[in-house]
């Protein structure tokens, strides 16, 4: 809980709830067409996908701010700028369900998303749980470094 409440005052934290809220709600609100989700799945559908959404932009950022806060605190030298790229898209897969689903695709497992019965909603609730999972991991050893030097 304390660590929890070290990441929420940080400043960084702020920085990062908008940025990951940003990178999984914006999309969203943008391309899906909440009117055709109601009209073909029923409203009841519409509220679990928009609470899921929600969730997930939530936990995500979250999940972005302790990691930025864990980066900063361990950072013991100024890197180059370079670094901000590799730790972005190291985010984006390990965090983003959507854009790990595109990654996948280049991979060619897209197939595999095709047999899901209830029109890929398995994959937010699964994702809902990843997150809460890694969220409290990296909250938990948030302060913590467990690579070891030989």
């Amino acid at each position: 809980m304390n660590n929890l409440l070290k990441v929420l005052k940080s400043k960084i934290w702020i920085f990062g709830i908008i940025l990951g809220s940003a990178i999984i709600a914006l999309p969203s609100y943008y391309f899906f067409d909440w009117e055709m989700i109601i009209w073909n799945f029923w409203y009841n559908y519409y509220l679990l996908e928009l609470t899921l959404t929600i969730t997930i932009s939530i936990l995500f950022g979250l999940f972005v701010g302790s990691t930025l806060y864990k980066m900063i605190y361990f950072s013991s030298e100024k890197k180059s700028s370079i670094w901000f790229i590799w730790w972005f898209l190291g985010i984006l897969v390990s965090g983003c369900p959507a854009c790990s689903i595109t990654l996948a695709s280049y991979f060619g497992l897209a197939g595999i998303i095709s047999v899901f019965p209830f029109w890929w909603i398995e994959l937010k609730i699964i994702s809902v749980f990843l997150l809460l999972y890694v969220v409290y991991t990296t909250i938990r050893d948030l302060e913590v470094c467990k690579i070891k030097k030989h």
